[in-house]
């Protein structure tokens, strides 16, 4: 049996730079993953061929979903032959961008190469991820990296901001990616010099890292949607624009946070019971 965390993922930086050829589009990012996570067990059954998934979450029990086509593309390619149950204790939302059904391909890829002892690389891993989705490589590290490319391209950055508190605030609606993209190709990509928050990362400079944060997909998000535009007012409202920034398509804002203030505390009390928020730590 392997016990594996799938860590949530969040966007410091996001650049669209432009749509290729094949339906992808070019980004620059920066990384991070936070102690936000879903667990994961894996267990060999003998008595099955099959691959299983049990969940809290019944659309990951009942549906076809990109972690069941990776177990099933590993065990075929690698020729396991007894069946393999996977139980996902789900806590990250999806359509949040969190990578919550990425950071789980990622875990049960690595989680079925110790389980059935592949012995595989990371390089091999990351090339069996990308097959099914952009952000599974990715979220094969648990470091801040930078990435490039569709996201198949990882470099890790010396990573200061462990422990780097996170408000995260998500307001339980499911934005779709592909819908977000079909506007932005239309309007067009602004793209913002990464450098200097890379260097704020590399300094462990919160204040320079607040000021510089960036995606170049939130204006769309705001535009496209207003109960999205008035949740990023409330929430700027409550707790100050400084370090606010959308992660990947939405719908989830973080807040980079220099302390945990009485204003950050109070925003989170008052809105647990209506929305997805609390106070996290890059990891």
């Amino acid at each position: 049996m392997i016990n594996k965390k799938a860590y949530a993922k969040i966007n410091l930086f996001l650049n669209v730079l432009d749509k290729r050829k094949d339906g992808y589009h070019n980004l620059e990012m920066i990384n991070a993953k936070i102690d936000l996570c879903d667990d994961i067990v894996l267990k060999k059954c003998e008595k099955s061929t099959g691959i299983i998934i049990k969940s809290n979450d019944l659309f990951l029990s009942n549906q076809d979903n990109v972690i069941l086509q990776c177990a099933r593309f590993i065990q075929d390619k690698y020729h396991i032959n007894y069946g393999i149950k996977i139980i996902i204790d789900k806590k990250i939302p999806y359509g949040a961008g969190l990578g919550g059904n990425s950071t789980d391909a990622a875990t049960v890829i690595k989680g079925i190469n110790e389980l059935a002892e592949l012995n595989l690389s990371l390089e091999e891993m990351k090339k069996i991820g990308n097959m099914f989705g952009a952000d599974i490589p990715y979220c094969l590290y648990d470091e801040v990296s930078y990435v490039t490319s569709i996201g198949e391209n990882i470099k890790p950055i010396e990573n200061k901001l462990k422990g780097t508190n996170i408000l995260i605030a998500h307001p339980k609606k499911h934005i779709l990616t592909a819908s977000v993209f079909e506007i932005a190709d239309k309007e067009g990509y602004q793209a913002k010099n990464i450098e200097p928050v890379m260097n704020a990362i590399k300094n462990n400079d919160i204040g320079l890292l607040q000021k510089k944060l960036y995606n170049s997909l939130e204006h769309v998000v705001i535009n496209m949607d207003e109960e999205m535009n008035a949740f990023k007012m409330n929430l700027i409202k409550s707790v100050g624009a400084n370090g606010v920034v959308m992660t990947g398509s939405g719908s989830t804002f973080i807040k980079v946070l220099e302390d945990v203030n009485d204003d950050v505390k109070r925003f989170v009390k008052e809105n647990q019971a209506k929305i997805l928020v609390n106070i996290y730590k890059i990891i």
